[in-house]
Parts: structure tokens; sequence; C-alpha cells
């Protein structure tokens, strides 16, 4: 009796383990956004998380930040609220008050040991800034993040210049150069704000730096919509002159002296 053989097995493909290593990559990255989906805004709201959680804040994690004091992690230009709708730039480092929250519109206030500067000044009512939310989520951290964030900045710094001191490495991260700086430290810490270089005539090595307090295209932008409202006609660069924060001297690549617009006898502090 003839018995009918079974039909063979269908071949089964290998997956090469590459592609396997890709799938399971996928899928670990679809895990991951999702934890970062949930956690990221409740990290903000705690305060606890990286720099990096700001830009997923959602409007609720912004509401409890309401009341709390707020540190600029990048530099930024907020307005002031009421006459005048003036135009201020905010440092790395400087603190405010989060006050009110309204919409597309937050309300900010000095930190508290500017506003007990103001006071002893005689002034009685502390300004108020208006920012928009993205600009909180993108320029601004609570405290505890703003701490790990100034401590990582200046490690970092002081890994790649080791002789630098802590102290030296926190100022060339706040944006705060001081005499001794090389010409390569100086720009990680002002080289944005430099408006013009120039070399100083008739000295080898010699070039004096223009800071001001925002980089050189925005205050071109300044002067732009400036002159489209009707603002005296002058140059740019007689603009930028009135624009100017500070005038760094080096000399061999170091920096020597640091003297105001006023023409001060050169300095050793950061105005």
């Amino acid at each position: 009796m003839l018995r009918r053989s079974a039909p063979p097995a269908p071949r089964r493909r290998l997956v090469q383990a590459d592609v396997r290593a890709g799938v399971e990559a996928a899928a670990g990255r679809s895990a991951a956004a999702a934890w970062i989906g949930v956690a990221l805004p409740l990290f903000f709201l705690a305060a606890a998380g990286p720099p990096e959680a700001s830009a997923a804040a959602s409007d609720a994690a912004l509401r409890g930040l309401v009341g709390q004091i707020l540190y600029v992690h990048n530099p930024t230009t907020v307005r002031t609220r009421g006459g005048g709708n003036l135009s201020v730039d905010l440092p790395r480092g400087q603190a405010v008050v989060l006050i009110e929250l309204h919409g597309d519109r937050a309300i900010l206030a000095p930190g508290p040991a500017d506003a007990g500067l103001l006071r002893a000044y005689g002034v009685r009512r502390p300004p108020r800034y208006t920012a928009s939310p993205a600009q909180l989520t993108a320029d601004f951290l609570p405290a505890p993040a703003w701490a790990k964030a100034r401590e990582e900045g200046a490690r970092r710094i002081r890994e790649r210049w080791p002789a630098l001191t802590a102290d030296h490495a926190l100022k060339i991260f706040l944006g705060e150069p001081f005499v001794g700086l090389t010409e390569e430290q100086a720009d990680e810490a002002v080289g944005r704000a430099v408006l013009v270089r120039e070399p100083i005539a008739g000295e080898d090595g010699a070039v004096t730096w223009t800071i001001g307090r925002r980089p050189r295209a925005a205050e071109l932008r300044v002067y732009t919509e400036a002159r489209e409202r009707g603002a005296r006609a002058r140059t740019f660069e007689e603009f930028l002159s009135t624009r100017t924060r500070a005038v760094l001297t080096f000399r061999g690549g170091v920096l020597v002296s640091i003297d105001t617009p006023e023409g001060q006898t050169p300095g050793l502090n950061w105005p």
C-alpha cells in the first residue's frame, strides 16, 4: 500500500539580524516617545527634568509655575507692560517671577533681588514685563532645572579649558567676560553679542570688540523696524554706537580691559 508522502515544509526565510535589530529599535523608539510625551511635561512641572523638558511643557504645566521664580537660560527680550512698551533685554541667569498667565501672554516681574534694589532706589511700583508662553518654555527654567543647567554648563566649559577655576567657568557660562580671558574664551562668553571687531591701528595682535546686549542681526532688525516707523535718518553704524554695552580690548590674544561707552578708564568688571 502506497503512503502519500507529507508535503515539504515551507521554507522559512531567515530574518537578517540587522533587520530584526531595526524592528526592535523602532519599537524601542516608539515606547520611548510615548514615555517622553507623558513624562517631560510632568518633569518640567516638578522642576526636576533637564533643560530640554521646557520645550515639551503643556499649558497646564506652565500654569503650575505661576508664582515661582524663573531664570533666563537663553538670553531673551521682553517688553514692558503699560506705557512705553519698551523692550528689555534679559541676560542668562536673570531671575524673574511669573505672576500671571493669560492665553498667549505671560506677565513677569523682577526677581526678589532686583525688586529689593528698585525699592532701595525709591521705585514704588516695579515694572511688569510681557512674554509669550513660547518664550517661557524656550528661554526660562524653574530654579532646580536652572541649577542643573548652570552646573552642567560650567562643567562643560572646564572640560574645554581645564585651567579655569570653577568661578571663572561659571562667569563664562553666564556671559560675563573678565580680564585675562583668551579671545576663544571671550567668544564663548559674549560672541553672540559682538557688534563690531576691529584691529587697533599700529598695534600688531591688538583688537577691540564692541559688545551689545543683542546679536548684530537682532539690532539690524530693530533698526529696520524703526526706519519703517519713520525714525530719523541715520546709518546703521551710528545706530550701533548707541547700543554699545562695553568695548573689550585684546592684546596678544588676551583680554586686557573692559571699557564702557562713556570712555571711562579701563575697568575689571563687566557692566
